[in-house]
């Protein structure tokens, strides 16, 4: 088995190697403890993924706009599960997953005007928890929608073969859009109990009335219709209704506070000697070691030396001032004598 300590979805091109895998997130110094309850049976586990995890890096639509100083969110509403899975593209593990030791039963959907109700029954042989997911399938005959969507959800706890009602109440944003205000497109909505975005195991439907919203002029033959893939620069600026302008990455002259000195050391000597600084005082928390493979060495440099520089002066509790960063900004723009200035009067 695995336990993996992580903050983020990763790739996992080992899976096929263990047995199981412990997701315990960030679970700081109480985990080790909460690792052993679960993976000895003292605990039932019960949590559920709050996002994708796709099969590769290669798969997030925006792989090639997010960790820029100016990335663009071209992706829109096609964030997560709602990208995956009009995409029908295969995931490591769907949003909403969760394994646990014990199985549940969904069963007796009920769908009264806008109330939804179903029979949870725990139909294993310990005790545990449940999320029930109630995600709304819009029509795909107009304006563009995501397959489902997550609207409500409820965490039930039952002993075995214990059942229980679980509802829900739908209002009108759950079928809403915004179109220079929220409005409701009138249609047939799938209504989907589940136990993630890929395990729907209730069906039923709902007539919703509303109005009527035609799809944009831009939409037809769109990234947004059909999306797959990054979406294209042009698709995005059409959605926009204007040109989006390019923003450039930071470069020597222009820096600011916001920079960090990770950003600017390839281009200024006093923010190359401010890293390396940085490098050797952390390294004396490891045995005087730069070691880039040590996951703990690297997140202690990256969340130091990629701090914008007026996190730096908040962080350092008084030993820079706001002055001396300034000083150093300006050194770093190719100012050496103003930058000098500043850092003497502080």
């Amino acid at each position: 088995m695995v336990v993996l300590l992580a903050g983020s979805p990763v790739e996992l091109p080992w899976l096929d190697q263990v047995k199981a895998v412990l997701y315990m997130g960030l679970s700081g110094q109480a985990g080790g403890q909460a690792a052993a309850d679960l993976l000895t049976g003292k605990v039932c586990p019960s949590g559920k993924l709050t996002e994708s995890w796709p099969m590769t890096y290669e798969d997030v639509p925006s792989k090639d706009t997010f960790g820029r100083y100016h990335p663009e969110y071209r992706e829109g509403i096609y964030v997560g599960y709602r990208y995956y899975d009009k995409a029908q593209l295969p995931v490591r593990f769907p949003f909403g997953y969760g394994l646990s030791y014990t199985r549940f039963q969904y069963r007796d959907l009920r769908i009264q005007d806008r109330e939804v109700s179903a029979v949870i029954e725990n139909v294993g042989t310990v005790p545990g928890a449940e999320v029930v997911q109630l995600y709304v399938a819009p029509p795909q005959d107009g304006i563009h929608r995501p397959i489902r969507e997550l609207k409500r959800f409820a965490r039930v706890f039952l002993q075995p073969g214990e059942c229980r009602t679980v509802s829900f109440s739908l209002d009108e944003r759950c079928f809403a859009v915004w179109d220079n205000g929220w409005k409701v497109p009138a249609g047939t909505y799938g209504i989907e109990l589940a136990a993630s975005s890929r395990d729907i195991l209730l069906r039923g439907a709902m007539e919703v009335s509303g109005v009527s919203v035609p799809a944009p002029a831009w939409q037809a033959g769109s990234w947004y219709e059909s999306p797959a893939g990054a979406p294209p620069r042009a698709d995005w600026e059409k959605a926009m209704g204007y040109a989006v302008p390019v923003q450039p990455e930071p470069k020597k002259g222009s820096y600011t506070m916001d920079n960090t000195s990770l950003e600017m050391k390839d281009s200024s000597l006093i923010m190359k000697i401010m890293y390396s600084v940085t490098e050797n005082i952390i390294a004396k928390s490891f045995g005087g070691k730069k070691d880039l493979s040590d996951p703990a060495y690297r997140m202690m440099l990256i969340c130091s030396t990629d701090c914008p520089m007026r996190a730096v002066v908040i962080n350092a509790n008084g030993a820079m001032s706001d002055g001396v960063a300034k000083g150093l900004i300006d050194m770093a723009n190719g100012h050496p004598l103003r930058g000098l200035g500043k850092m003497i009067r502080g």
